[in-house]
């Protein structure tokens, strides 16, 4: 990790300012809350964390945080979550070229994952759930990396949700 960092590779994102996005009660199927979207023509995001934090004090007992990558690329370029960030995490380092989406219909139904569980007896805001993927999930240029927290019916909880990748230049196959 210290290595990408010292390469200038090394980014993260999260919501920003705003207080988060529900979570869902069922898989989805195309559609994510929220989606890291890799906007570069060459480079691939390589996941290394993905997390979610509730924001309100309404989680459910248990959650689960799951992801799915894009079986094909987005047909054009995603929009960027309005208050997200994404930021290098070392300074001088080129802007990152991945960002956070919201409410996206991926191209293709991805094979959607549990990565990390959450608990929380109380639903007590910060409950959190991360899941260390290291490399896991490669996203090429134009793919999205669909991400949701699948939670219990009844619950209206708002969820933050960061993630950590690289930006690098592979050849895959």
């Amino acid at each position: 990790m210290a290595e990408l960092a010292r390469a200038r590779v090394l980014y993260g994102c999260n919501n920003g300012s705003a207080l988060g996005l529900g979570d869902v009660e069922a898989i989805p199927t195309t559609t994510a809350s929220y989606a890291l979207y890799n906007a570069s023509a060459t480079k691939h995001a390589v996941v290394i964390k993905i997390a979610a934090t509730a924001t309100t004090v309404t989680a459910a007992p248990e959650f689960a945080l799951i992801a799915g990558l894009s079986p094909t690329a987005q047909a054009s370029a995603e929009t960027k979550y309005a208050n997200s960030l994404a930021l290098a995490i070392t300074p001088g380092s080129p802007a990152p070229e991945s960002y956070l989406t919201d409410a996206v219909t991926l191209a293709g139904t991805p094979l959607w994952m549990t990565i990390a569980k959450g608990e929380t007896a109380t639903g007590l805001l910060g409950s959190a759930a991360v899941a260390w993927v290291n490399g896991m999930f490669i996203v090429p240029p134009s793919f999205a990396l669909g991400i949701d927290v699948l939670g219990s019916a009844g619950t209206t909880p708002l969820w933050d949700v960061d993630v950590l990748w690289a930006e690098l230049d592979l050849t895959l196959g």
